[in-house]
């Protein structure tokens, strides 16, 4: 059996045609690919799952640690004065 053939079969298998479904589940190929087509979604949404679970554990550390340093950093003003003078305006 060729590809053309396996892709008419899973085409016709996935749109539902009812004489030829029971014939096309028997094909090995198609168990195949629909084996490889699984495994290759599996492995992508694993990636996914893993990469958001990181992401959002970096995100959360990056956070406690701007909070803590908020909490550590003190009313220091940095180069101003305590007491600035007023302008006034002469109008």
């Amino acid at each position: 059996m060729g590809t053309a053939e396996a892709r008419c079969l899973l085409g016709l298998v996935l749109l539902g045609a009812p004489g030829l479904a029971a014939g096309a589940l028997a094909e090995p190929e198609i168990c195949y690919v629909l084996d490889a087509v699984l495994f290759l979604y599996s492995l992508i949404l694993t990636g996914l799952y893993i990469r958001l679970r990181f992401v959002t554990q970096r995100l959360r550390r990056a956070d406690e640690q701007k909070e803590e340093e908020a909490v550590y950093a003190g009313l220091s003003s940095g180069h101003q004065e305590t007491y600035e003078t007023l302008q006034m305006k002469s109008s």
